[in-house]
């Protein structure tokens, strides 16, 4: 037998209460610096509210700064203005609309998958861009597959004669379509100084130069609706995207220091820009927060405080009309009533 050259034996657990202790510390100087990091937030995000448009002026910073920490290739779209291509393959034709599957050309060898939806009159039509959350795709945010909790989202859009596209994100379950490796996708990107976040963002707003493109489309109004990681990157996609004239976010938008998710987690995030700071982001155009009374994901309770902080940016601006929150009964959901899609549709119709 080896010789260790030591005779002394102890039980496993003999040393338990020094890592114990060490547990219980760390956790203590984590919520000790929560604290802080909550006062640097503050002092941080600033936005000059004089007025509406020194707003806007002075919340370009904080935008940049969004997007650099967010990464690259989001931080380099400067690069990539010109209007990406397309492939277009007709899917069907219902009464409410004329169905496509697109593959937009986004650039770097990137492609943006998504469903187009057409009213049947020659337009040109008012956008909605619809984003499907976890483990989701645009046809399952349509209905094609049945009912889910999307609530016939797509179909009510279509209704008030809208136009819709749903793209397709790195996040669809495993029996629709290859298997995929998103925590290690995103940490790969991290390596390269970006993220899986700021990559989607990056598609997602070459889509838009795409769609505005159409003449069959009116730019003018684009708004954009998410459910839970559509929330997510409905939040964050209007945040760095003024295009984008107003914004609904289902089951999203929370305290996140509870729900600290590794997807929604960036440097130094705690201390400069969370959801209601990049919510603030979206103000003073306007934006909507869905939260389900028994979300079984992410509390009602914490959605509402964090609600709070962002609607005191509208009001110190004078335009709380533009921001609204709605506790509805339900779960993780869109909420069944139209109370969010009107507030989106009003916009486009004013």
């Amino acid at each position: 037998m080896f010789n260790y050259g030591m005779t002394y034996r102890e039980a496993v657990n003999a040393a338990n209460p020094y890592r114990v202790r060490e547990e219980r510390e760390l956790a203590d100087f984590i919520a000790r610096s929560r604290q802080e990091a909550e006062r640097d937030r503050t002092a941080y995000f600033q936005p000059d509210c004089s007025s509406e448009g020194a707003y806007t002026r002075s919340s370009t910073a904080y935008r940049e700064d969004l997007v650099r920490m967010l990464g690259w290739p989001l931080c380099g779209m400067a690069e990539q203005r010109e209007t990406p291509e397309a492939v277009a393959a007709h899917v069907a034709r219902e009464a409410l609309c004329d169905i496509w599957r697109l593959e937009i050309a986004a650039a770097r060898g990137l492609t943006l998958y998504g469903l187009l939806f057409l009213p049947p009159s020659s337009g040109p039509h008012h956008l909605v861009v619809v984003q499907h959350g976890g483990s989701g795709t645009p046809e399952w945010c349509a209905g094609f597959n049945g009912e889910s909790n999307y609530n016939g989202f797509i179909a009510r859009c279509l209704q008030q004669g809208r136009a819709v596209f749903a793209p397709q994100l790195y996040l669809w379950a495993p029996e629709h379509g290859t298997q995929k490796d998103r925590a290690g996708r995103d940490s790969q990107l991290k390596q390269l100084g970006g993220s899986l976040a700021a990559l989607e963002i990056f598609k997602l707003r070459r889509g838009i130069d795409y769609l505005l493109s159409r003449p069959d489309i009116i730019g003018e109004k684009l708004v954009m609706a998410g459910l839970s990681y559509g929330g997510f990157y409905t939040l964050f996609t209007a945040a760095v995207d003024l295009r984008i004239k107003g914004a609904l976010v289902s089951c999203f938008v929370n305290d996140r220091f509870r729900y600290d998710w590794p997807d929604w987690t960036w440097f130094n995030a705690g201390r400069t820009l969370l959801d209601a700071e990049i919510a603030a982001l979206i103000c003073p155009r306007p934006l909507f927060l869905e939260l389900g009374s028994e979300d079984e994901l992410f509390g009602a309770d914490t959605g509402v405080r964090e609600a709070e902080k962002i609607g005191q940016w509208y009001a110190r601006l004078g335009c709380q009309g533009r921001f609204r929150t709605k506790v509805f009964q339900g779960m993780h959901e869109f909420d069944k009533e139209d109370d969010g899609l009107q507030f989106l549709l009003g916009l486009q119709d004013g």
